[in-house]
Protein backbone atom coordinates (compact mmCIF):
# COMPACT_ATOMS: atom_id res chain seq x y z
CA UNK A 1 0.00 0.00 0.00
CA UNK A 2 2.96 2.18 1.23
CA UNK A 3 4.10 1.98 -2.45
CA UNK A 4 1.60 1.81 -4.30
CA UNK A 5 0.55 5.52 -2.52
CA UNK A 6 3.94 6.96 -3.51
CA UNK A 7 3.78 5.59 -7.03
CA UNK A 8 0.32 7.37 -7.46
CA UNK A 9 1.52 10.55 -6.26
CA UNK A 10 4.42 10.82 -8.54
CA UNK A 11 1.94 10.05 -11.35
CA UNK A 12 0.01 13.20 -10.20
CA UNK A 13 3.67 15.10 -9.76
CA UNK A 14 4.46 14.01 -13.27
CA UNK A 15 1.14 14.91 -14.80
CA UNK A 16 0.82 18.24 -13.27
CA UNK A 17 4.34 19.11 -14.49
CA UNK A 18 3.15 17.73 -18.48
CA UNK A 19 -0.10 19.73 -17.88
CA UNK A 20 2.07 22.98 -16.52
CA UNK A 21 4.50 22.63 -19.79
CA UNK A 22 1.91 22.07 -22.06
CA UNK A 23 0.06 25.79 -21.21
CA UNK A 24 3.63 27.55 -21.32
CA UNK A 25 3.77 26.13 -24.53
CA UNK A 26 1.05 27.38 -25.84
CA UNK A 27 0.29 30.34 -24.32
CA UNK A 28 3.37 32.06 -23.86
CA UNK A 29 4.42 34.68 -26.76
CA UNK A 30 7.49 35.68 -28.13
CA UNK A 31 8.67 38.78 -26.41
CA UNK A 32 7.97 42.07 -28.98
CA UNK A 33 9.19 45.20 -28.83
CA UNK A 34 7.32 46.90 -26.73
CA UNK A 35 7.32 43.97 -24.59
CA UNK A 36 11.16 43.79 -24.36
CA UNK A 37 12.90 46.66 -22.91
CA UNK A 38 16.54 46.14 -25.00
CA UNK A 39 14.74 46.21 -28.04
CA UNK A 40 13.42 49.06 -30.08
CA UNK A 41 10.33 49.16 -31.50
CA UNK A 42 10.06 50.65 -35.21
CA UNK A 43 7.89 53.60 -35.58
CA UNK A 44 4.98 54.16 -37.73
CA UNK A 45 6.20 54.23 -41.78
CA UNK A 46 5.12 57.72 -42.98
CA UNK A 47 1.93 57.52 -44.62
CA UNK A 48 0.54 54.44 -42.64
CA UNK A 49 -0.47 57.77 -40.03
CA UNK A 50 -2.71 60.40 -41.00
CA UNK A 51 -1.72 62.25 -38.14
CA UNK A 52 0.51 65.92 -38.26
CA UNK A 53 3.88 65.43 -37.83
CA UNK A 54 5.30 68.21 -35.92
CA UNK A 55 8.72 68.94 -37.47
CA UNK A 56 11.32 71.32 -37.73
CA UNK A 57 12.92 72.40 -41.34
CA UNK A 58 16.73 74.46 -41.25
CA UNK A 59 18.28 75.30 -44.93
CA UNK A 60 18.93 78.35 -46.45
CA UNK A 61 15.68 79.37 -46.86
CA UNK A 62 16.18 82.84 -47.97
CA UNK A 63 18.34 81.99 -50.84
CA UNK A 64 16.01 79.61 -51.70
CA UNK A 65 13.05 81.89 -51.90
CA UNK A 66 15.32 84.99 -53.16
CA UNK A 67 17.32 82.58 -55.82
CA UNK A 68 14.32 81.28 -58.41
CA UNK A 69 16.80 80.87 -61.12
CA UNK A 70 18.75 78.27 -58.78
CA UNK A 71 16.73 75.12 -59.36
CA UNK A 72 19.70 72.50 -57.65
CA UNK A 73 19.62 71.26 -53.71
CA UNK A 74 20.84 73.13 -50.79
CA UNK A 75 21.79 70.92 -47.81
CA UNK A 76 19.43 70.78 -45.27
CA UNK A 77 18.41 69.02 -41.76
CA UNK A 78 14.37 67.81 -40.76
CA UNK A 79 14.14 67.12 -37.03
CA UNK A 80 11.01 65.51 -35.36
CA UNK A 81 9.71 63.30 -32.60
CA UNK A 82 8.55 59.51 -34.13
CA UNK A 83 6.04 58.04 -32.55
CA UNK A 84 7.33 56.68 -29.46
CA UNK A 85 8.74 60.20 -28.73
CA UNK A 86 12.59 59.62 -30.04
CA UNK A 87 14.18 62.91 -31.34
CA UNK A 88 15.18 62.11 -34.65
CA UNK A 89 17.87 64.65 -36.95
CA UNK A 90 17.97 63.67 -40.71
CA UNK A 91 19.99 65.05 -42.90
CA UNK A 92 18.41 66.21 -46.58
CA UNK A 93 18.59 68.43 -49.65
CA UNK A 94 15.96 71.28 -50.21
CA UNK A 95 15.41 72.07 -54.04
CA UNK A 96 12.57 74.10 -55.57
CA UNK A 97 9.93 72.69 -57.69
CA UNK A 98 6.88 72.91 -59.92
CA UNK A 99 6.18 75.57 -62.69
CA UNK A 100 3.00 77.06 -61.70
CA UNK A 101 3.48 77.51 -58.02
CA UNK A 102 7.07 79.11 -59.30
CA UNK A 103 6.28 82.13 -60.40
CA UNK A 104 3.12 82.63 -57.89
CA UNK A 105 4.46 81.66 -54.78
CA UNK A 106 7.05 83.70 -52.61
CA UNK A 107 7.42 80.66 -50.97
CA UNK A 108 8.09 77.92 -53.62
CA UNK A 109 6.62 73.79 -53.39
CA UNK A 110 9.82 71.78 -52.13
CA UNK A 111 11.31 68.35 -53.17
CA UNK A 112 12.83 66.81 -49.97
CA UNK A 113 15.80 64.59 -50.95
CA UNK A 114 17.03 61.94 -48.19
CA UNK A 115 19.96 59.09 -48.65
CA UNK A 116 18.31 55.60 -47.72
CA UNK A 117 20.58 54.61 -45.60
CA UNK A 118 19.97 57.02 -42.81
CA UNK A 119 16.52 56.72 -43.17
CA UNK A 120 16.45 53.45 -41.94
CA UNK A 121 14.74 52.53 -38.73
CA UNK A 122 12.52 55.90 -38.98
CA UNK A 123 9.50 57.37 -39.72
CA UNK A 124 10.95 57.96 -43.42
CA UNK A 125 12.30 54.54 -43.63
CA UNK A 126 12.17 54.01 -47.62
CA UNK A 127 11.86 57.60 -48.80
CA UNK A 128 14.52 59.02 -50.95
CA UNK A 129 12.07 61.83 -52.79
CA UNK A 130 9.25 63.40 -51.75
CA UNK A 131 7.11 66.06 -52.73
CA UNK A 132 6.26 68.99 -49.94
CA UNK A 133 3.25 71.45 -50.72
CA UNK A 134 4.15 74.65 -49.17
CA UNK A 135 2.23 77.78 -47.26
CA UNK A 136 3.11 80.20 -51.15
CA UNK A 137 2.69 83.19 -49.43
CA UNK A 138 2.27 84.60 -45.72
CA UNK A 139 -1.51 84.90 -45.77
CA UNK A 140 -4.29 83.06 -44.09
CA UNK A 141 -6.24 82.83 -47.61
CA UNK A 142 -2.85 80.63 -49.23
CA UNK A 143 -2.72 77.98 -46.08
CA UNK A 144 -6.47 77.38 -46.70
CA UNK A 145 -5.88 76.83 -50.62
CA UNK A 146 -3.32 74.08 -49.61
CA UNK A 147 -5.13 72.62 -46.80
CA UNK A 148 -8.15 72.05 -49.59
CA UNK A 149 -6.33 70.83 -52.06
CA UNK A 150 -4.83 68.13 -48.93
CA UNK A 151 -8.27 66.87 -48.28
CA UNK A 152 -8.87 66.58 -52.21
CA UNK A 153 -6.20 63.72 -52.45
CA UNK A 154 -7.85 61.97 -48.88
CA UNK A 155 -11.22 62.27 -51.23
CA UNK A 156 -9.81 60.44 -53.75
CA UNK A 157 -8.55 58.08 -51.17
CA UNK A 158 -12.18 57.54 -50.16
CA UNK A 159 -12.58 57.01 -54.03
CA UNK A 160 -10.27 54.12 -54.86
CA UNK A 161 -6.63 53.01 -53.27
CA UNK A 162 -5.18 54.03 -56.62
CA UNK A 163 -4.10 57.37 -55.61
CA UNK A 164 -1.62 59.39 -53.52
CA UNK A 165 -1.80 58.94 -49.69
CA UNK A 166 -0.65 62.55 -48.08
CA UNK A 167 0.92 63.39 -44.64
CA UNK A 168 0.21 66.60 -43.09
CA UNK A 169 2.75 69.02 -41.17
CA UNK A 170 3.30 71.34 -38.99
CA UNK A 171 6.98 73.09 -39.66
CA UNK A 172 9.02 75.60 -38.30
CA UNK A 173 11.15 77.01 -40.96
CA UNK A 174 14.78 77.91 -39.00
CA UNK A 175 17.43 79.58 -41.61
CA UNK A 176 20.63 78.44 -41.26
CA UNK A 177 22.54 81.44 -42.26
CA UNK A 178 20.45 83.80 -39.98
CA UNK A 179 18.90 81.59 -37.58
CA UNK A 180 15.46 83.18 -37.92
CA UNK A 181 12.54 81.20 -37.36
CA UNK A 182 8.84 81.07 -39.19
CA UNK A 183 6.93 78.77 -36.59
CA UNK A 184 3.76 76.73 -37.12
CA UNK A 185 2.90 76.85 -41.10
CA UNK A 186 0.77 73.86 -42.36
CA UNK A 187 2.66 72.09 -45.25
CA UNK A 188 1.87 68.10 -46.52
CA UNK A 189 4.33 65.47 -48.04
CA UNK A 190 2.82 63.47 -50.91
CA UNK A 191 3.54 60.09 -51.40
CA UNK A 192 6.13 58.75 -53.95
CA UNK A 193 4.61 56.82 -57.35
CA UNK A 194 6.80 54.54 -56.73
CA UNK A 195 5.64 53.59 -53.52
CA UNK A 196 2.01 53.67 -54.63
CA UNK A 197 2.94 50.99 -57.68
CA UNK A 198 4.85 49.29 -54.31
CA UNK A 199 1.65 48.78 -52.49
CA UNK A 200 -0.62 47.89 -55.03
CA UNK A 201 2.10 45.38 -56.34
CA UNK A 202 2.62 47.13 -60.03
CA UNK A 203 5.49 49.30 -61.18
CA UNK A 204 5.94 53.21 -62.64
CA UNK A 205 5.28 53.02 -66.25
CA UNK A 206 7.38 54.79 -68.09
CA UNK A 207 6.27 55.64 -71.46
CA UNK A 208 6.10 59.12 -73.43
CA UNK A 209 1.96 58.98 -74.42
CA UNK A 210 -0.64 56.18 -74.24
CA UNK A 211 -3.63 55.21 -76.18
CA UNK A 212 -7.02 54.60 -74.73
CA UNK A 213 -7.26 51.14 -75.28
CA UNK A 214 -3.87 51.05 -73.15
CA UNK A 215 -6.19 53.10 -69.83
CA UNK A 216 -7.93 50.80 -67.22
CA UNK A 217 -11.55 51.78 -67.88
CA UNK A 218 -12.90 51.67 -64.48
CA UNK A 219 -9.99 53.75 -62.41
CA UNK A 220 -9.93 56.11 -65.63
CA UNK A 221 -13.51 56.72 -65.28
CA UNK A 222 -13.51 57.17 -61.63
CA UNK A 223 -10.17 59.33 -62.24
CA UNK A 224 -12.61 61.27 -64.57
CA UNK A 225 -15.43 61.55 -62.55
CA UNK A 226 -13.12 62.78 -59.64
CA UNK A 227 -11.69 65.55 -61.22
CA UNK A 228 -15.01 66.69 -62.10
CA UNK A 229 -15.97 66.90 -58.39
CA UNK A 230 -13.10 68.87 -57.20
CA UNK A 231 -13.46 70.77 -61.05
CA UNK A 232 -10.14 70.15 -61.88
CA UNK A 233 -9.45 70.38 -65.79
CA UNK A 234 -5.55 70.79 -66.08
CA UNK A 235 -4.54 67.16 -66.52
CA UNK A 236 -3.78 64.72 -69.16
CA UNK A 237 -3.92 60.73 -68.87
CA UNK A 238 -2.65 60.15 -72.35
CA UNK A 239 0.11 62.52 -72.99
CA UNK A 240 2.26 65.46 -71.43
CA UNK A 241 4.80 68.78 -71.84
CA UNK A 242 7.56 66.14 -72.19
CA UNK A 243 8.01 63.93 -74.53
CA UNK A 244 9.31 61.57 -72.98
CA UNK A 245 7.33 61.36 -70.03
CA UNK A 246 3.12 61.14 -69.80
CA UNK A 247 1.24 62.70 -68.69
CA UNK A 248 -0.14 66.12 -67.18
CA UNK A 249 -0.33 66.16 -63.96
CA UNK A 250 -1.14 62.20 -63.65
CA UNK A 251 0.99 59.73 -63.23
CA UNK A 252 0.81 56.20 -64.63
CA UNK A 253 1.35 52.84 -62.82
CA UNK A 254 0.79 49.19 -63.80
CA UNK A 255 3.14 46.25 -65.93
CA UNK A 256 6.61 47.24 -67.15
CA UNK A 257 7.23 47.48 -69.88
CA UNK A 258 3.26 47.76 -70.76
CA UNK A 259 2.36 44.55 -73.29
CA UNK A 260 -0.52 43.60 -75.77
CA UNK A 261 -3.09 43.85 -73.33
CA UNK A 262 -1.75 45.18 -70.41
CA UNK A 263 -3.32 48.17 -68.80
CA UNK A 264 -2.34 51.30 -67.03
CA UNK A 265 -4.02 52.94 -63.96
CA UNK A 266 -3.80 56.67 -64.10
CA UNK A 267 -2.98 58.26 -60.62
CA UNK A 268 -3.84 62.10 -60.60
CA UNK A 269 -2.04 64.83 -58.37
CA UNK A 270 -1.43 68.62 -58.47
CA UNK A 271 -5.01 69.93 -57.14
CA UNK A 272 -4.53 73.44 -56.98
CA UNK A 273 -5.81 74.76 -60.11
CA UNK A 274 -9.04 73.16 -59.18
CA UNK A 275 -12.40 74.76 -58.33
CA UNK A 276 -12.50 73.51 -54.92
CA UNK A 277 -9.34 75.42 -53.88
CA UNK A 278 -10.32 78.24 -56.36
CA UNK A 279 -6.66 79.12 -55.59
CA UNK A 280 -5.69 83.56 -56.40
CA UNK A 281 -3.36 82.56 -59.25
CA UNK A 282 -5.25 79.40 -60.99
CA UNK A 283 -6.72 80.00 -64.55
CA UNK A 284 -8.48 77.17 -66.86
CA UNK A 285 -6.31 76.25 -69.93
CA UNK A 286 -7.05 78.17 -73.14
CA UNK A 287 -9.08 76.25 -75.61
CA UNK A 288 -11.74 75.19 -73.17
CA UNK A 289 -15.42 76.49 -73.31
CA UNK A 290 -15.35 77.76 -69.51
CA UNK A 291 -13.71 81.41 -67.97
CA UNK A 292 -13.39 80.32 -64.36
CA UNK A 293 -11.83 77.22 -62.61
CA UNK A 294 -15.31 77.15 -60.96
CA UNK A 295 -17.08 76.05 -63.91
CA UNK A 296 -17.27 72.56 -64.19
CA UNK A 297 -16.11 70.94 -67.36
CA UNK A 298 -16.53 66.55 -67.32
CA UNK A 299 -13.31 65.97 -69.24
CA UNK A 300 -13.78 62.12 -69.20
CA UNK A 301 -13.66 59.93 -72.06
CA UNK A 302 -16.67 58.51 -74.20
CA UNK A 303 -14.93 55.01 -74.90
CA UNK A 304 -15.40 54.95 -71.06
CA UNK A 305 -19.08 55.57 -70.59
CA UNK A 306 -20.10 52.13 -69.88
CA UNK A 307 -18.24 52.02 -66.61
CA UNK A 308 -20.47 55.70 -65.31
CA UNK A 309 -22.81 54.09 -63.76
CA UNK A 310 -20.69 51.92 -61.62
CA UNK A 311 -18.03 54.91 -61.06
CA UNK A 312 -21.34 57.02 -59.88
CA UNK A 313 -22.26 54.68 -57.41
CA UNK A 314 -19.38 54.90 -55.97
CA UNK A 315 -19.15 58.74 -55.80
CA UNK A 316 -22.79 58.21 -54.14
CA UNK A 317 -21.48 55.85 -51.30
CA UNK A 318 -18.74 57.92 -50.22
CA UNK A 319 -20.73 61.31 -50.08
CA UNK A 320 -21.29 61.27 -46.30
CA UNK A 321 -17.54 60.52 -45.92
CA UNK A 322 -16.39 62.98 -48.27
CA UNK A 323 -18.48 65.81 -46.18
CA UNK A 324 -16.83 64.45 -43.31
CA UNK A 325 -13.15 65.03 -44.29
CA UNK A 326 -14.26 68.51 -44.56
CA UNK A 327 -16.04 69.01 -41.49
CA UNK A 328 -13.72 67.27 -39.20
CA UNK A 329 -11.12 69.32 -40.57
CA UNK A 330 -9.79 72.05 -37.66
CA UNK A 331 -7.73 73.99 -39.80
CA UNK A 332 -10.94 75.08 -41.81
CA UNK A 333 -11.67 78.28 -40.97
CA UNK A 334 -15.27 77.97 -40.93
CA UNK A 335 -16.12 80.12 -44.01
CA UNK A 336 -13.82 77.83 -46.16
CA UNK A 337 -15.50 74.86 -45.19
CA UNK A 338 -18.90 76.22 -45.86
CA UNK A 339 -17.99 77.13 -49.63
CA UNK A 340 -16.14 74.16 -49.73
CA UNK A 341 -18.98 71.94 -48.66
CA UNK A 342 -21.76 73.68 -51.37
CA UNK A 343 -19.43 73.13 -53.97
CA UNK A 344 -19.19 69.73 -53.39
CA UNK A 345 -22.98 69.57 -52.99
CA UNK A 346 -23.25 71.00 -56.28
CA UNK A 347 -21.68 67.86 -57.55
CA UNK A 348 -23.85 65.68 -55.64
CA UNK A 349 -27.18 67.42 -56.98
CA UNK A 350 -25.74 66.62 -60.54
CA UNK A 351 -24.74 63.09 -60.53
CA UNK A 352 -28.33 62.45 -58.51
CA UNK A 353 -30.66 64.00 -60.88
CA UNK A 354 -30.37 62.07 -64.31
CA UNK A 355 -31.39 64.83 -66.98
CA UNK A 356 -28.33 66.79 -65.28
CA UNK A 357 -26.30 63.87 -65.29
CA UNK A 358 -26.52 62.56 -68.99
CA UNK A 359 -26.32 66.73 -69.82
CA UNK A 360 -23.42 67.37 -67.30
CA UNK A 361 -21.76 64.44 -68.27
CA UNK A 362 -22.68 61.27 -70.53
CA UNK A 363 -23.02 63.79 -73.27
CA UNK A 364 -19.98 65.64 -71.82
CA UNK A 365 -17.23 63.61 -72.61
CA UNK A 366 -14.13 63.48 -74.89
CA UNK A 367 -14.42 61.14 -78.01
Amino acid sequence: MKNGGQKNERSRTFGLLVSTLTFLMFNMQPLSAQDDPGKTARPDKLFSSEETLNVTITGPWNDIQRDKANQQPYAGKIEFRDGQGKPVSLDLTLQRRGITRQRACKFPPIRLRFDKEEVKNTTFRGQDSLKMVTHCESAEKFEQYYILEMLAYRMYNLITDFSFRVRPLSVTYVDSDTGQKTEDRFAFLIEDDSDVAKRLDLKKVHIGKIRLSQLEPRETSEMSMFQYMISNVDWSALDGPEVDSCCHNTKLIGPEPLQAGDKAYPIPYDFDSSGLVNARYANPPAGLPIKSVTQRLYRGYCVFNDELEATREVFLKQETAIYALLNNEDRLVSNTRNKAAKYIGKFFDVIKDPKDYEKMITRKCRK
